[in-house]
């Protein structure tokens, strides 16, 4: 990813309701190494049920506002998948996000659409890590490059899946 700037970043997400238009940008926003990342997410330390998620499709910067919903401990011993890295983990470190539809009429704003994300949004890690190999299997460099095709294209596909979805059709779809 190249890196943005703190305009770029803010001014990338596309579905800020009109009372939540500032955006807070993580602590360390400075020292983040874009190149070793393929989007940028973070939590509003102000309010910790907000996160961000950034990235960049056509050298064009694309973002959203989630918000997670609780985790239910009833699914205690269950795993889920995250829907973008498709890592399983245990249920508390996955969890519902979902991203209003933008909309400037105020009843077109309660549709949104959902997946399952990482909890602390760093999937990028886990794309990263190294795959346990058997003899037959792809060397390692390539199983990485396609962990990260992969998480990249079903990364920019949810982004814009809220910013079309609201644009073109004026009411959104229920996640």
């Amino acid at each position: 990813m190249r890196p943005m700037t703190r305009d770029e970043v803010r001014g990338a997400i596309v579905n800020p309701s009109p009372a939540e238009k500032k955006v807070r940008l993580p602590a360390r926003f400075d020292d983040v190494r874009w190149h070793r990342i393929d989007y940028l997410g973070w939590r509003d330390l102000r309010a910790p049920k907000r996160a961000y998620l950034i990235t960049e499709a056509d050298d064009q910067p694309l973002g959203v506002l989630l918000r997670q919903a609780p985790n239910d401990a009833a699914h205690g011993s269950r795993t889920m998948m995250c829907d973008l890295c498709r890592f399983t983990r245990r249920f508390n470190e996955v969890s519902l996000f979902t991203a209003q539809l933008p909309s400037r009429d105020k009843r077109d704003r309660l549709n949104s659409v959902g997946l399952l994300l990482c909890t602390d949004l760093d999937c990028v890690v886990k794309v990263h890590s190294k795959p346990v190999r058997e003899a037959f299997d792809r060397p390692v460099e390539e199983i990485i490059r396609a962990r990260r095709e992969g998480l990249r294209s079903r990364t920019i596909s949810f982004i814009r899946s809220v910013s079309e979805t609201g644009r073109t059709t004026g009411r959104g779809r229920c996640g």
